[in-house]
């Protein structure tokens, strides 16, 4: 137990002074109408205490307590409810070593009104008396030794005490059961002064209490975060961890891993700094998991097994599953033997962790209430440190990092929230006391600020009454304008759930439109009036056939990925590879209270193998007519041929790693590997023969070297206009030139690295040419303003040449010139090169 009584900072000082002067006067209501004293405790006996975590709020409710004893006219019996059991022994401990002329008791032990005396107090967990658990029944019944739970209360009021209330946590004690607790507080306890704390402004949950319970919040007493900082309590700052990865590498990486391994890196700053200073504190790292799925992985084990992969010793890592907090748990924030505490209970338990400055939250929470309660988790100051604080920035600060980006709103919307909040307080029972009794006069005191004033009202029984009564509550600064707007929200709530809004929704988007019945009999290629056949030139000197590029023979496709693998380890850089293990990053902290600059820490990470595998499976999976499941195993055998060649040591799972991330990193030297290996063994084929008529519209313009002498149709402008161009070719280059249809099975066509094919528009005869039948094969594209010039197929494409007709022209117009386009190696992408000539047809390029 510690000797030493703490003193109190400035703000607690005026809370405890404050809040204390609230129960004094209710007390004094008490005694002037001891009729009344339901509707006294209810209206203006409760008192609101907000104050952020960490600020001891504990300290100030049990100060308060200890203030009022013996100040009251009647003795006064607390009873302090605490979210969990947890909370219970802590709150124990705190009112013992730091209120002792308060009597903490048990009421699970002592129960016994007779003995009772001013400041006793009574510490337990809604669930111990108001549940339906075994212990709960057993306090509320009588036996022979001890008296129930009721029974003490009322012997209590038969002897004249007072019956105190108070509510910690208040947020978390109201949440889903506030119903029933909102029941147990109105028939059983019934207390003549209420003191709610909460470190949440605005909780949601407290007002549904207040609702379900019919109290009102006469009093409230607001302690700004910035008075916690400047007592020394809270941390000056908070900052967020935002990684950078380098560019590509955020695929290799597991973003919870990463996070992990910053926060850590983060955790290992602020350790060394303790050090600096010879403050002999063991820092704390919170990690908050999700909710196990039903059939899903353990989050926890995951979380676990990726901290003890980045060097997190397996025993310095605790971890808390249960659905409510136990002593053990709270107790694990104090082990120095402990640096990291997993858990997946809500980060709002309140737990004391004044050694915890860094937290990561892979919980897909994003609301506001999150922010608060991370802000509450990180943000104490050990005692130790409360001697340099606002001196050290690292140590002044708390650090969140997240693993979802989207959680950043929840807690930025949270800091906004803290740092509006000033402190403030509404003592509203010095102002105005009010309380009915069933139809009989009320009596109103008002305090103007100069004197008393008193007015005798009747409870409202009118409408119009009940509007004047609002009025007069408003003047008086009791009640905000607000209300009205707030009923006239519930009543257009209410409007929006009758017939007229259900109507709404169930009216079809679309109306009720008639369906369209499709036609069924229109034949594919329906015969057209004015259509004539023109035959193919016999003057021009055509082939009977045109080379036709066939995939390699699948009988042998266990050959051709042998000859993939040996060309694709020689070329791509993948003995560097098979040693890389991790990748450089940088952490940006960003600080959320202040606008002081980013911080940037450097980061080292390590690649995932999942993640490597995961993402390579894109990299194999571009050619339908190659398997990875037979391309990946010998890729790994070529490259474990290479490493034992150079006397180079690598497991299995090093090498299938180097593989993925070759293959990933390096695309292009896999399909090139694929190109290479698949040109060596495709298929030539000429057994379909060139069409012996084009069949089009009568009337076609005559073409004088178009295979069948005139210019086809369902040509675009641009091959229209480049047929017109070797149409009126003069140099004697162009013998012939031939529309190259797609998806025509006697059509030319290259085989592409991705197993599709590839039509060129125009299939040329060239004299001088030095391929078979003098062929030459020309693409057409658009300048390239749309973006189709440089799509991946066009690359793709413009990578490859015919195994016979060798390399395809491509062509396009600038500036109304015929220009030669070519691949960049570099640039990965086609470029101009220079203006197209006819005559370069003739040579290989």
């Amino acid at each position: 137990m510690s000797e030493t009584r703490h003193s109190l900072a400035e703000f607690q000082s005026k809370a405890v002074d404050g809040i204390k002067g609230v129960v004094q006067r209710v007390a004094a209501i008490h005694d002037r109408a001891p009729g009344n004293r339901s509707q006294i405790a209810l209206k203006s006996g409760v008192t609101l205490l907000q104050s952020p975590t960490g600020s001891g709020k504990t300290l100030m409710l049990g100060r308060v307590l200890e203030g009022v004893r013996g100040s009251l006219s009647r003795p006064t019996v607390w009873f302090w409810f605490a979210p969990y059991a947890g909370l219970v022994a802590q709150t124990r401990e705190a009112l013992v070593e730091q209120c002792g002329s308060l009597r903490v008791r048990d009421l699970n032990r002592d129960r016994e009104s007779i003995g009772s005396r001013d400041g006793d107090v009574f510490v337990q967990t809604w669930a111990a008396v108001a549940a339906s658990n075994k212990d709960a029944r057993k306090v509320r019944r009588s036996t022979e030794s001890s008296l129930s739970f009721d029974d003490m209360l009322a012997n209590l009021r038969a002897s004249e005490f007072f019956v105190g209330a108070v509510i910690d946590e208040a947020h978390l004690n109201f949440g889903a059961s506030a119903a029933v607790a909102a029941e147990f507080f109105l028939d059983h306890i019934r207390p003549d002064f209420t003191i709610l704390a909460t470190a949440t402004p605005n909780d949601d949950k407290l007002e549904a209490f207040e609702k379900k319970a019919g109290i009102e919040v006469a009093s409230r007493y607001t302690v700004a975060r910035n008075d916690v900082v400047d007592a020394g309590l809270n941390k000056v700052g908070l900052k967020l961890g935002v990684i950078r990865f380098n560019e590509g590498d955020d695929k290799l990486i597991d973003h919870e891993q990463a996070t992990l391994q910053a926060a850590w890196t983060q955790h290992m700053r602020v350790k060394a700094r303790l050090a600096e200073h010879e403050i002999p504190v063991s820092p704390l790292m919170l990690v908050q998991v999700e909710d196990q799925g039903r059939g899903s992985d353990d989050p926890v084990k995951r979380v676990r097994d990726k901290l003890i992969e980045i060097g997190v010793a397996e025993d310095a890592i605790a971890t808390h599953t249960s659905g409510e907090p136990d002593p053990d748990f709270h107790t694990l924030a104090y082990d120095p033997d402990k640096h990291v505490l997993i858990f997946k209970v809500a980060v709002a338990t309140g737990f004391d962790a004044p050694r915890a400055w860094t937290l990561v939250s892979v919980r897909p929470n994003r609301g506001k209430e999150f922010g608060l309660q991370i802000v509450g988790r990180i943000m104490r100051v050990h005692p130790l440190v409360r001697k340099i604080h606002k001196s050290d920035p690292i140590l002044d600060n708390g650090y969140v990092l997240l693993t979802d980006p989207s959680l950043q709103l929840g807690l930025e919307a949270a800091v906004e929230e803290l740092k509006a909040v000033r402190s403030s307080i509404e003592m509203l029972t010095d102002r105005l006391d009010i309380y009915e009794v069933d139809g009989a006069p009320a009596k109103m005191e008002v305090n103007d600020g100069n004197g008393q004033s008193e007015y005798v009202i009747r409870p409202p029984v009118t409408s119009e009454e009940r509007q004047e009564r609002l009025a007069l509550l408003i003047n008086h600064g009791i009640v905000r304008h607000d209300v009205r707007d707030m009923l006239d929200a519930e009543q257009d709530a209410a409007i929006m759930k009758g017939e007229s809004w259900q109507r709404m929704v169930q009216t079809p988007l679309f109306g009720n439109l008639p369906e369209v019945e499709r036609p069924t009999n229109i034949p594919l290629t329906a015969p057209r009036a004015g259509m004539r056949r023109y035959s193919l030139r016999s003057d021009l000197d055509l082939p009977k056939a045109l080379l036709r590029e066939l995939p390699p023979d699948p009988a042998k496709l266990n050959d051709l990925v042998d000859d993939i693998a040996r060309d694709f380890c020689r070329s791509a850089d993948i003995i560097a590879l098979l040693q890389r293990k991790l990748s450089k990053a940088h952490m940006d902290l960003k600080s959320l209270f202040s606008s002081e600059n980013l911080e940037t820490i450097d980061l080292r990470l390590r690649l995932s193998n999942a993640r490597i595998a995961e993402q390579a499976q894109l990299a194999f999976n571009f050619n339908d007519s190659i398997d990875p499941r037979l391309l990946k195993p010998a890729l790994v055998r070529a490259l474990r041929q290479i490493v034992d060649d150079r006397g180079i040591e690598a497991e299995e799972r090093d090498l299938r790693r180097a593989i993925d991330l070759a293959a990933m990193m390096e695309p292009e030297t896999l399909k090139d590997a694929i190109k290479t290996a698949q040109a060596r063994q495709v298929r030539v084929d000429a057994s379909e023969p060139v069409p012996d008529y084009y069949l089009g519209s009568d009337g076609l313009p005559a073409a004088s070297k178009g295979a069948y002498g005139v210019f086809p149709e369902r040509l675009n402008n641009e091959e229209r206009d480049f047929a017109r161009f070797l149409d009126a070719d003069t140099t004697g280059t162009v013998k012939w030139w031939l529309r190259n249809p797609e998806n025509e099975t006697w059509a030319t066509r290259l085989i592409l690295p991705s197993g599709h094919r590839f039509f060129p528009d125009f299939v040329v005869g060239v004299n001088g040419r030095a391929t078979p039948d003098t062929v030459a094969l020309i693409e057409i594209k658009d300048d390239g303003e749309t973006g189709r010039l440089n799509s991946d197929r066009n690359v793709e494409k413009a990578r490859v040449q015919h195994r016979e007709y060798r390399n395809v022209f491509w062509t396009f117009r600038s500036d109304g010139t015929w220009v030669r386009g070519r691949y960049a190696e570099g640039l990965h992408r086609i470029v101009e090169q220079d203006r197209f000539e006819i005559k370069e047809l003739v040579y290989l390029a």
